[in-house]
């Protein structure tokens, strides 16, 4: 029995990989998906386990029947990633006529976290797209007028505006990717003409001269980035905010403006002061979480910050936004910590109280009862093994759990286990 039990965990496993697996929130697929084979079946000899009683022409019969299934299995597997690309390439091709469809645009922004953050995000690529920049300039002021929130409770504006960012570096032709920075620089530039009173097209110019500096600047480590790369990264950052100063009585008018203010500050040699811009920023469009959000990450070491200072501004943060946020500030914040440097030890490596952090949590679920914010909630309980308080959220989880907030089905089975509860 252990051998089979052995044996049928492995082809689990396998069809856990191979088997085709559909998105949590999956539009109806297109009409020419490919249709994904299913693997074959071990044959019992595969699943048996060998006995010392077994002769040679048993056992070689077995290696007979494993190396078929295996060939078989191999072959299944290259048609299922042949069906899938297939596949990939069809939900593509419909995805751009969707782009391209004025019709798609109106958006309903109703149901889960995950759906409205999509159609946000599609939308602002689709206006993009159909090059209608002045809809999406009113978009995105009715967005910021209303302080229009998701159902977790996250700014939509700041997600449009991802939209927007996304779909303007996927608009580049490619007779132009040769030079699509200046391609870039001169469509945002235009846009800036067509619309003179709207911060967004300010704000996009302004995205690209600081997304041109990083391209040169590259992702290295500070001792692995060559020396020649660092006078044209300055040079280019100081150029973004230098813009942004320039552009403030227009840009100024949405909250992303601090908050590229803030990203363009770090690394710069002449940024400013982040904090002052923070408090600018938080006095013109109070509790914009994005805003906060920057400010953390100016304060993690790697910039020159510690722990003490991100637990000091966590605290600051609660005392600033009480009165409409309670606590949850505190959980807000540490909750982006976890999704950075401190992923997997964030109650080891931070001052983080799990206390203070569950209580942030609770006025997070009081103001936004979202199972996006309940899921994320479970699975901090299960990283500060406070399995009371686990058990309690894992019994409102509505299934199939989200693995965007579990990261994977493997972590939530453990929590499920942890909790005494029955697992995937």
């Amino acid at each position: 029995m252990d051998g089979k039990r052995s044996a049928a965990a492995g082809l689990f496993g396998l069809y856990l990989i191979f088997s085709p697996q559909a998105p949590l929130h999956a539009a109806e697929p297109p009409a020419a998906a490919t249709s994904v084979p299913a693997l074959p079946p071990p044959p019992a000899s595969v699943l048996r386990k060998p006995q010392d009683s077994d002769s040679a022409e048993q056992i070689l019969q077995a290696a007979r029947e494993k190396s078929a299934w295996l060939d078989a299995l191999s072959q299944a597997i290259k048609q299922q990633e042949a069906a899938r690309k297939a596949t990939q390439l069809a939900a593509q091709q419909e995805e751009q006529r969707k782009l391209l469809d004025p019709a798609q645009t109106r958006v309903v922004l109703s149901g889960s976290e995950q759906q409205v953050r999509e159609a946000l995000t599609f939308q602002g690529r689709a206006f993009v797209k159909q090059g209608r920049v002045h809809d999406a300039v009113a978009a995105y002021g009715d967005y910021i007028s209303g302080s229009r929130r998701t159902p977790s409770g996250v700014w939509m504006s700041s997600v449009f505006y991802a939209g927007i960012r996304a779909g303007l570096f996927a608009s580049v032709p490619e007779d132009a990717q040769a030079r699509r920075w200046e391609w870039l620089e001169e469509q945002t530039l235009r846009w800036a003409r067509e619309e003179p009173d709207s911060p967004l097209p300010r704000l996009m110019h302004a995205e690209v001269l600081y997304a041109h500096a990083w391209e040169i600047r590259g992702t290295r480590y500070v001792k692995d980035t060559p020396q020649h790369v660092w006078k044209p990264f300055h040079a280019m950052l100081s150029r973004t905010l230098k813009y942004l100063d320039e552009e403030r009585a227009i840009a100024a008018r949405a909250p992303e403006y601090y908050s590229l203010s803030l990203r363009a500050m770090r690394g710069s040699e002449d940024g400013g002061d982040p904090l002052a811009r923070f408090d600018q920023g938080q006095r013109a469009f109070p509790g914009y979480y994005q805003m906060y959000f920057e400010m953390l990450e100016t304060l993690l070491p790697k910039w020159g910050g510690s722990v003490e200072h991100m637990d000091a501004f966590a605290e600051a943060a609660v005392d600033a936004t009480r009165k409409t946020e309670g606590e949850s500030m505190y959980a807000r914040i540490y909750w982006v910590a976890a999704q950075g440097p401190y992923r997997f030890n964030l109650f080891d490596a931070t001052s983080v109280r799990w206390g203070r952090m569950k209580q942030g949590f609770e006025d997070v679920m009081k103001r936004y009862p979202d199972q996006w914010n309940l899921q994320n909630y479970a699975r901090f309980a299960c990283d500060a093994q406070d399995r009371d308080k686990l058990a309690e959220l894992l019994a409102k989880v509505q299934m199939p759990p989200m693995m965007e907030a579990w990261s994977n089905p493997q972590l939530f089975e453990k929590c499920s286990q942890m909790a005494g509860r029955v697992s995937l």
